[in-house]
């Protein structure tokens, strides 16, 4: 299940049957749409949210995408080296690559880890070495 849909569940009280039932949808349609990234969400999808939340679509929407961005804050800079999720990166370059990587992966509805940080960190750094062993 996509994690930001998941946590907005867990936040509301609210169960996938509890929105199956109010939207009018079936369970298994329901599930298959909860692995997808929010914009490839249909409206019926919202509504029925809204539904089970006795909200509007709007505020549904703000809602999620505001644990969206919460989501994305795990990535930060500290002041004194490039880190994210305090994983140490060695450079600017390194840094950002891993970042847009790292928030391509979150957007896709995947909650990183600790370890996928580091996995990213040293794939990247292998690459950097094997085009520099290439020069």
């Amino acid at each position: 299940m996509n994690p930001v849909l998941q946590a907005y569940l867990l936040e509301n009280h609210i169960s996938l049957s509890d929105v199956a039932r109010r939207g009018h949808l079936e369970l298994a349609v329901l599930k298959k749409m909860c692995r997808k990234s929010l914009n490839q969400w249909p409206i019926y999808f919202l509504k029925a949210l809204a539904a089970a939340t006795e909200r509007s679509p709007e505020q549904i929407l703000a809602d999620i995408l505001k644990l969206e961005l919460q989501h994305t804050v795990v990535l930060r800079t500290d002041l004194d080296h490039l880190t994210i999720m305090d994983v140490p990166f060695a450079n600017k370059e390194l840094y950002e690559k891993a970042r847009d990587l790292l928030l391509v992966y979150i957007r896709a509805g995947f909650s990183p880890s600790i370890s996928d940080v580091k996995t990213v960190r040293r794939a990247l750094q292998r690459k950097k070495q094997r085009t520099a062993k290439g020069q």
